[in-house]
């Protein structure tokens, strides 16, 4: 492999790597991508050989990168690129040969070919991948399994390039592209295979999320008819109380007694009432398992937490177990933001859903709050947070989930002392639950 060769090629590799994974780069970073990399590894090329420079160049890339991204996913884009480039490169050297053009420079033909597949190649990758790391989602072991093979079959690919220097270059071409397709085909299979069995898993785990929500749905319940059940028993011995003020004159006490126990109590039980009457208009169980849950958490902390739907809310074009990530972490983050509220008298979570004119369904999530140095191009920050290290990955998390959805789109306004997020999911007629699990 020449140097020109060589240079072109750690280019490459260094834009598929990046394109792919979408992560920021600066001066600063491509030039330490130069140092580490790119020198060294000329170096090696020419002064040790081919397989040592191949070696370091894996090695390097995966530090640089990982160092980069702070995500262990980008160690199989990495491996995925150099599979790319070495099938790219023996179709490039085929295509040359059959192709028997005279007139131009054998070089520049071949230069011309392998940027065309090898982008091409990429920008196809990019499309799939997307859609697999979305089905496959937070199962860890389905990555495990994905780099396993992909570092299997770099390796096998690399190994097979040079030990095949004994054959002639008809014969190379021929061998090389053989194997590496019946391979590279075996492991697109086990991939299908990992893929409908990580399909199964979600739809169990989306069953088991749904399970826990609505015993906690049923759990709101039992709390609301204990409720009732009470006021009616103590039904008798609260007007014998307001007989005894009434009998006495005593209507200052009356009114005192009234407002202190009968009326907040009262209060309390229709609010909660009126929020199991709305929300029987959201037809998602799991969805309405959640909200119930989180309510009686902010109610514990003494937040008022109110929940209004206008329309009836019989499907949303979104996996439900990505809408439950979303509007969870939206409402945990509400909750704990009045918890910190120090300085704000009346403490309120608001959750609302309607369906615009256009069938859109808008989901409206809104807290009060005390912090008004927050800005929102903070908020979505990986690792920011107003609550300590270790903590911000929720809203980063929910970007990653929307980014997934071209129908989803999230506008987020903070005004004083009150933020809102506003959610509206386009509806998508091609849309099918069991297709998105």
């Amino acid at each position: 492999m020449d140097l020109f060769t060589l240079m072109i090629e750690l280019a490459l590799i260094f834009w598929a790597v990046i394109y792919t994974t979408q992560i920021k780069i600066s001066i600063k970073s491509t030039i330490i991508y130069t140092v580490f990399i790119v020198i060294p590894t000329t170096l090696i090329y020419e002064l040790g050989g081919n397989w040592q420079g191949i070696i370091y160049l894996i090695i390097s890339s995966f530090i640089y990168f990982f160092w980069l991204s702070k995500d262990l996913l980008i160690f199989i884009h990495i491996c995925f690129v150099l599979i790319i480039g070495i099938l790219t490169d023996n179709f490039t050297q085929y295509i040359a040969v059959a192709t028997h053009i005279a007139f131009l420079p054998h070089v520049f033909i071949h230069y011309c070919i392998f940027f065309v597949l090898f982008i091409a190649s990429i920008l196809i990758y990019r499309i799939l991948t997307r859609n697999i790391y979305t089905l496959i989602g937070e199962l860890k072991t389905a990555y495990m399994l994905i780099l396993s093979v992909a570092l299997v079959t770099m390796s096998t690919f690399y190994i097979n390039i040079y030990l095949t220097n004994y054959l002639s270059r008809n014969s190379i071409l021929t061998f090389n592209i053989i194997t590496q397709i019946i391979y590279f085909t075996m492991m697109i299979a086990v991939l299908y295979i990992t893929i409908i069995n990580i399909r199964k898993e979600a739809h169990f785990r989306k069953i088991e999320i749904e399970t826990k929500q609505f015993t906690s749905y049923m759990h709101s319940l039992e709390l609301i008819n204990n409720d009732m059940q009470k006021f009616q028993h103590d039904y008798t011995n609260i007007l014998v109380t307001m007989q005894g003020y009434i009998e006495a004159d005593e209507f200052e006490e009356l009114k005192r007694y009234f407002k202190k126990y009968i009326l907040t109590a009262g209060e309390e039980t229709l609010k909660r009432n009126k929020r199991f009457v709305n929300l029987s208009k959201l037809q998602i169980t799991g969805l309405k398992g959640l909200i119930i849950t989180k309510s009686l958490q902010a109610e514990k902390e003494g937040i008022s937490f109110n929940v209004e739907i206008s329309d009836e809310i019989n499907e949303i074009s979104i996996n439900i177990i990505d809408l439950a990530r979303i509007v969870g972490i939206f409402l945990d983050n509400a909750i704990e933001a009045n918890k910190q509220n120090d300085m704000q008298e009346e403490k309120e979570v608001n959750i609302a859903f309607f369906n615009s004119m256009s069938g859109s369904t808008i989901i409206i999530i809104e807290n009060t709050f005390d912090n008004s140095s927050i800005t929102i191009n903070q908020i979505f920050t990986d690792g920011f947070s107003t609550k300590g290290k270790k903590r911000g990955k929720g809203l980063n998390i929910v970007k990653n989930i929307i980014d997934n959805y071209p129908n989803l789109t999230l506008n987020t306004s903070i005004e004083k002392h009150l933020f809102t997020q506003i959610i509206e999911i386009k509806k998508n007629e091609g849309f099918h639950e069991g297709r998105n699990m």
